[in-house]
């Protein structure tokens, strides 16, 4: 019991290794840019390339890098209309943020949204064929590499160093990806695309709304203009939320294809694991308070009583309702059929759409800085809230009516 316990452990100490460095590294950045001598425009100008990178280029993907942990094999017969998929929907990504949004070299933002979806695309692949170290690799290594470029590089332009991060982890990929697969012939049986848009295109509509859910305020507050609020929510953000949602995004990269290899799933399973998740939701919103203060106090010298209690409370609180929702995400993801992926999606978008009509009436009231930052942590708490009811509700539903 205990040598297998400890081979379990030794075996996802390489992938935990990667991921710990990725998460550290754009922690270390993130603080170092909130706290050392940057202009407010730059901060943002970072927290919307981070935010548009992530949901834009979410965008590319439609949902196939999560239909694939349930079919580890689709890879072979799809990545062609990816690229092609990836392209266009950059194309469409790269306009929205021209219109919108001052970039001057806007074919670098285009370069680095196909970049960014080829990353992910690859990464859910090794993902899916439990590869796990390499697909840490994926979503974590471009991360090293950009702070490595960062303090090499004397002059700061954050988009050629994302494009050079991407591109080197991509290029890395693709040669594993030909080493491994290249000379791998799938099984006779023909897995076609139609039949798994459906599904991926319901884990998009869901994918997008959680990203949104993430990145979403920043993304809003940038286009917005306002680089005040942008850079004081990010600063907090930054310093109080790294440790919990770390750790928690290591849990649900973990445990989702070993939830899938499973071949019966209870009741019981899901309350365990939710029960497991909410104290250790408690237990390291407790560490990421104590944490951030320390640092607020090291780097940017506020002393307690200067702090934002309420902006501090109302992260961690986001970011506890984020953990407690891994349960019911992964199980819903895994396992629930299309009509109800579609259902929860559709409630989703509905919340998302509310929040952001919410924030952009809360821009618009011109009220103090210091209460419209808290404002808007808030509604992002509530949007949390209503994602988590939302789907809780359908896991529920999921062991009422299906046999499995």
């Amino acid at each position: 019991m205990w040598r297998n316990s400890m081979n379990r452990i030794l075996k996802i100490l390489p992938s935990l290794a990667v991921y710990g460095l990725g998460l550290a590294s754009f922690f270390f950045l993130d603080i170092y840019i909130s706290t050392a001598d940057f202009s407010e425009e730059f901060v943002s100008q970072w927290a919307f390339y981070k935010s548009s990178l992530f949901i834009l280029g979410g965008f590319c993907i439609l949902g196939f890098d999560q239909v694939m942990i349930r079919e580890p094999r689709l890879h072979f017969y799809i990545k062609k209309k990816f690229f092609i998929q990836s392209l266009l929907i950059s194309i469409i990504g790269t306009t929205i943020v021209w219109i919108f949004y001052p970039i001057e070299q806007i074919w670098l933002f285009f370069i680095a949204l196909n970049l960014f979806s080829i990353v992910v695309f690859l990464s859910g692949i090794y993902r899916a064929n439990q590869k796990y170290t390499i697909a840490q690799l994926a979503t974590n290594g471009w991360k090293v590499v950009l702070i490595i470029i960062f303090f090499l590089m004397t002059v700061k332009n954050m988009l050629h160093f994302l494009v050079a991060s991407l591109l080197i982890i991509c290029l890395m990929l693709i040669a594993l990806y030909i080493k491994l697969y290249g000379k791998t012939k799938p099984k006779e049986e023909v897995l076609k695309y139609q039949d798994y848009r459906k599904t991926g295109i319901a884990f998009f509509l869901h994918n997008m709304t959680l990203t949104s859910a993430v990145y979403g305020e920043q993304f809003i507050i940038n286009l917005y203009g306002n680089d005040a609020i942008s850079t004081e929510l990010f600063t907090y953000f930054a310093i109080f939320s790294p440790i919990i949602i770390s750790a928690n995004g290591f849990i649900g990269f973990f445990i989702g294809p070993k939830l899938r290899a499973k071949k019966t799933v209870t009741r019981k399973d899901y309350n365990a694991l939710q029960s497991k998740l909410i104290i250790f939701a408690v237990a390291m919103a407790a560490i990421s308070f104590v944490v951030g203060i320390l640092l607020l106090d090291r780097f940017k010298k506020v002393s307690f009583s200067e702090i934002n209690l309420w902006l501090a409370v109302a992260v961690l609180a986001t970011c506890m309702i984020r953990t407690i929702y891994t349960t019911s995400s992964l199980y819903l993801g895994i396992f629930a059929s299309n009509k109800h992926l579609y259902k929860t999606a559709a409630l989703n978008w509905g919340a998302l759409i509310a929040y952001i009509i919410l924030i952009l009436i809360v821009l618009i009231t011109g009220m103090d800085t210091g209460v419209l930052v808290v404002g808007i942590a808030c509604l992002t708490a509530l949007h949390w809230t209503i994602r988590l009811i939302i789907s809780h509700t359908y896991a529920i539903k999921f062991f009422n009516n299906e046999k499995h």
